[in-house]
């Protein structure tokens, strides 16, 4: 008999507890998307197009919620498809990087165009993923350089298998100034042409200059002997056409101004640099540019080169005597060291001086006044992005020089 006033027992309070450390399995939608993992990954002789295009379009709104495991599994099996449903094999390209990364590296399936649209909706690690891509085209090295991200560009530039176009390398080129890992790589590829070369000298480091140098300082023996008889051309019309006169200053064989060296009050090269070790002043130093066939503007950036192996490279091409290259730099107020060793920036200097052939020295110099180009100014804002962009070669190059697309 119960007892007075006493909570009556439900019923329920008998039950067993519930076990709620166990989590509800869905095990059919397991299923149905394991089982559509494997029939989108199966090879093309054994599921029609249309059904394994069916079948993607089921799995990419069930993967939206599955785990990371299956969305791996599937994108493993998908790499190998090279028919691939294009909805599926996008979703998974822009999904997290363990899921992406061996798809974007491996995948079959992707076009050009897939991976350009990927680009543009990834970030840096899809990037590099598909940066290490066997046989990428052009186009797709363009759209990953154009990322800006240096270890983007260098993944691209390590690519043995990789295609860069000019404006790529032109846009890679800009970008190694503020990035020191860049030159070496840059020097390295089939697709760096002399032009872009000896403008990447300015920021390259001593090793990455000589190895410029060496593959792209050439002399211009069959140029002159071709040319020859236009040279005489050009100078019974008394050199009237300025774009021709430009053009042959670049093959000339001489570098020095024999003109000016007639005119000037020094009588010759020698003779204002060794008024320069008693001082130098700006009117000295436009002086012996102009009495070293150069510009101002290169003078200036050759005298003030960091390094200073251009120095060496212009006294070379002059046909200086290595006491009057010395002379010259001590006058520049540049500083001393052994000059027979490379631990010190003179040494770097007199190695250049010496190793370089005169003819091939003044090919380099040659390259460098032609891309100082007065209206510099005015490519500041010059993008080589701009898949529009007709520059002359020497405009091109003072863009990279003086633009601030790094």
């Amino acid at each position: 008999m119960p007892v007075a006033n006493q909570p009556r027992s439900d019923f329920s309070d008998q039950l067993p507890p519930l076990e709620l450390s166990e989590p509800h399995a869905p095990k059919a939608r397991l299923a149905l998307v394991s089982r559509l993992c494997e029939l989108v990954s199966w090879p093309e002789s054994r599921i029609p197009a249309y059904e394994r295009q069916l079948a993607a379009d089921i799995l990419v709104g069930l993967l939206r919620t599955s785990s990371l495991e299956l969305r791996q599994r599937c994108a493993h099996g998908l790499a190998r498809i090279s028919d691939a449903p294009k909805a599926l094999l996008r979703y998974l390209a822009r999904d997290e990087i363990s899921v992406a990364g061996p798809l974007l590296e491996n995948g079959v399936g992707f076009d050009d165009s897939d991976l350009i649209a990927t680009i543009r909706a990834g970030v840096t690690p899809h990037w590099v993923a598909i940066a290490k891509r066997r046989g990428l085209s052009e186009p797709v090295t363009d759209g990953l350089i154009q990322t800006g991200e240096v270890q983007v560009i260098e993944a691209v530039l390590r690519n043995q298998f990789a295609k860069l176009s000019m404006q790529g390398v032109d846009v890679a080129v800009a970008r190694s100034r503020q990035a020191a890992s860049l030159p070496k790589l840059l020097v390295a590829r089939t697709e760096l042409r002399p032009t872009q070369a000896l403008v990447l000298f300015w920021w390259a480091n001593f090793e990455s200059r000589v190895q410029i140098l060496r593959r792209f300082a050439v002399d211009r023996t069959a140029l002159i002997l071709e040319l020859g008889d236009v040279f005489k051309m050009a100078a019974a019309e008394g050199w009237a056409d300025a774009d021709t006169r430009k053009a042959l200053q670049v093959v000339e064989r001489r570098q020095r101004n024999r003109a000016a060296a007639a005119q000037s009050p020094y009588g010759s090269l020698e003779g204002a640099l060794a008024a320069a070790e008693h001082g130098l002043d700006r009117n000295l130093l436009h002086e012996i540019a102009h009495l070293a066939g150069v510009k101002p503007t290169t003078a200036q950036q050759i005298f003030t080169d960091v390094g200073g192996e251009a120095i060496g490279v212009l006294c070379k091409a002059v046909g200086l005597k290595r006491p009057l290259f010395l002379a010259l730099w001590r006058a520049l107020r540049r500083p001393y060291g052994d000059p027979d060793s490379t631990d010190n920036p003179l040494g770097r200097a007199a190695y250049v001086f010496d190793t370089l052939a005169t003819a091939k020295a003044q090919t380099v110099v040659r390259y460098w006044n032609w891309s100082f180009t007065a209206d510099a100014v005015e490519l500041q804002r010059v993008s080589f992005e701009d898949d529009t962009l007709d520059l002359s070669l020497a405009r091109r190059n003072a863009a990279l020089l003086f633009g601030r697309n790094g």
